[in-house]
């Protein structure tokens, strides 16, 4: 029997339109290359990563024989804002692939991994969903704790894409488990697949990364290098302690602590203009708005 999960967190779907002509989206991260690098390598694994947990989650409310309206209605705004991400995603890749094979090669990567993970079964899919989203947000939580180290010196529109993505993780962070958790199935295979999950995040995260960051002059500075073991440190310390939490019979995301900043960022999106303010290192968020979204 499922475990009564905590009071659901109010999730809204945001649309966000980015546009990226005459923006850099190879080198965004003017300081940071290697931190840029490795975020374009995530943003490339998205446009595979969403629809597939998307249609996972789906499926597996789709199968419940009498789901609530609560869990029904959340899910369904979920999935409007982890389409939006992917959607979001893909038009930034776009910008990225069209002078790089490096990260048409990964593209192509990304979309083989999750075809294998297409073929397991729908329990253990349903599983890596939940995996999946609770890793991402530990990445949210391991950003927003370095969030001027790791931002300081980047381009406004590309860190106002990465950042609203990560926190709209934290907001949503347990609902792919709820779903799960209907599952006896799915519950049994959650620690293989959060063994998965953290393989295919950080596996493609490091591998395109480097691939992305061997492209630049600064490859060879060892400054560089340094930051990205430290970073991978940092990482570790920030996800292992909850992934391994997470395979407890009583846990549940929600009763995680989400990091303020990026809550708080949220509140400032107008519905009216679907617009949020632009990331800002001095200001955090406070020089100017994203461009009016298009109509759908």
């Amino acid at each position: 029997m499922a475990l009564a999960a905590p009071p659901p967190v109010n999730v809204l779907a945001r649309r966000v339109h980015f546009d990226w002509l005459d923006h850099e989206t190879d080198q965004w991260h003017h300081s940071m290359p290697e931190f840029g690098a490795g975020a374009n390598a995530v943003s490339l694994l998205m446009p595979h990563a969403e629809p597939f947990v998307i249609s996972k989650v789906r499926a597996g409310l789709l199968s419940l024989p009498d789901p609530s309206s609560e869990l029904t209605d959340s899910v369904e705004t979920w999935i409007k804002q982890e389409g939006a991400h992917f959607k979001a995603h893909r038009d930034f890749n776009r910008s990225l692939a069209t002078g790089s094979r490096t990260a048409r090669a990964l593209d192509r990567l990304g979309s083989n991994i999750f075809a294998w993970l297409d073929t397991r079964s729908d329990a253990f899919g349903l599983a890596f969903a939940a995996a999946f989203e609770l890793v991402a947000f530990c990445a949210a939580r391991w950003a927003e704790a370095g969030l001027r180290r790791y931002f300081t010196g980047a381009d406004e529109r590309s860190a106002t894409l990465f950042l609203w993505h990560l926190a709209e993780e934290i907001e949503h962070k347990g609902i792919a488990h709820d779903v799960m958790t209907e599952h006896v199935a799915a519950t049994k295979k959650y620690k293989l697949a959060v063994l998965v999950a953290f393989a295919v995040m950080i596996g493609f995260t490091v591998v395109g990364g480097l691939a992305l960051f061997s492209r630049h002059l600064s490859v060879f500075n060892p400054i560089r290098w340094a930051r990205l073991i430290g970073w991978g440190f940092s990482f570790a310390f920030v996800v292992m302690p909850i992934v391994s939490a997470s395979v407890s019979h009583d846990f549940h995301p929600n009763d995680l602590v989400d990091p303020p900043w990026m809550a708080q960022w949220l509140l400032e999106f107008d519905p009216e203009t679907q617009t949020l303010p632009l990331w800002s290192d001095a200001g955090l968020a406070a020089t100017g708005r994203l461009t009016q979204s298009r109509p759908s």
